[in-house]
């Protein structure tokens, strides 16, 4: 009698359910929506936002701003989309940064990346370059390698404290026993222009930022962060191929679109579906991979997976590189 009336209750559980996870993802979306991105306007981050907004503009039939809240390595806009009404309304546009580093960069966090975000799906991968500004003289890592040994004072600049670029930055710092001061930034636009302006001797940023800069030779490709060259620079060398061993080096930045972590699970697929739809469309892939992207469609369950696979591998190599928590 106790099983039938508890395989009664949950039957109607689930029959009960089911309508209103459909009518979850038959009136998503009912209002205007809004992307955040938690860099500044320039960047690869706010670059693909941008594109993919105003896809989802039409193939949903609402509004979408793209609002950057920089600040904090990134987890000041994070915060904002953690704390946000779970609906789907607001979307996080991110790279893996503020979900990864900042765990082992900050004592404390307005939110926990595994308790209150929920991932839609990731778009592409964007490995980053090594760049030096043209007024520096440098051709080669080693000949900033031979700066350093005369006593050069120099300089690297990365998209935050604790991210990607800052973890590759002291790496090339302690191979190349250069002592350079690290100028942290709040993205990798400004990184960019920190080069253009001869402001700093290194930049770290994604490929697809640098790329139009590299041709016009504005700036310095010296090597990129990647197992395999990049076919948008081909001529500039991996890190691996000069001799470096770190693995750091081969690791992407990967960008990915959250929600926050209640929302029906019916409008994070249908979010999903239209967002792999679009990255899908070959005029898409065609601006993407022209400006140095990888591409890296995934439903959300394979980007969770993905995601837990590199955390405690990127936060051990946060400690072994004695940066502290802030």
């Amino acid at each position: 009698m106790r099983r039938t009336l508890l395989t009664a209750t949950l039957a109607a559980g689930l029959l009960a359910a089911w309508p209103l996870a459909s009518m979850a993802q038959a009136t998503f979306p009912s209002k205007p929506m809004r992307i955040v991105v938690p860099y500044p306007a320039g960047g690869g981050t706010d670059f693909l936002a941008r594109l993919l907004g105003e896809r989802l503009s039409k193939s949903l039939g609402q509004p979408v701003v793209v609002d950057n809240k920089s600040g904090a390595a990134g987890a000041i806009g994070v915060a904002e989309v953690a704390k946000a009404e779970p609906d789907g309304h607001t979307i996080l546009f991110t790279i893996n940064d503020p979900l990864v580093n900042n765990v082992a960069l900050f004592k404390s966090l307005p939110y926990d990346p595994q308790k209150d975000l929920a991932f839609v799906a990731t778009v592409v991968r964007s490995p980053a370059l090594i760049s030096a500004n043209p007024v520096l003289g440098v051709k080669s890592i080693d000949d900033v390698r031979k700066l350093a040994a005369g006593g050069q004072k120099l300089s690297y600049a990365s998209w935050g404290i604790g991210g990607l670029g800052h973890l590759a930055g002291e790496s090339l710092n302690r191979e190349l026993k250069a002592q350079m001061v690290h100028v942290p930034q709040r993205g990798e636009g400004p990184v960019v222009q920190d080069l253009l302006s001869n402001t700093v001797s290194i930049g770290l940023s994604s490929v697809g930022t640098a790329k139009q800069h590299v041709a016009a030779g504005k700036i310095v490709p010296l090597g990129v962060m990647s197992k395999e060259r990049m076919s948008a620079i081909p001529n500039v060398p991996t890190m691996r191929e000069l001799g470096f061993s770190d693995p750091i080096y081969e690791a992407s930045v990967w960008m990915a679109a959250l929600v926050p972590a209640r929302t029906p699970q019916a409008v994070v697929q249908k979010l999903s579906a239209e967002i792999r739809a679009i990255a899908s469309q070959p005029d898409v892939r065609t601006v993407l991979i022209d400006r140095g992207f990888d591409m890296f469609i995934t439903t959300p369950e394979q980007a969770q997976a993905h995601y837990k696979a590199e955390f405690d591998v990127i936060t051990r190599r946060i400690r072994d590189l004695g940066i502290e928590p802030q």
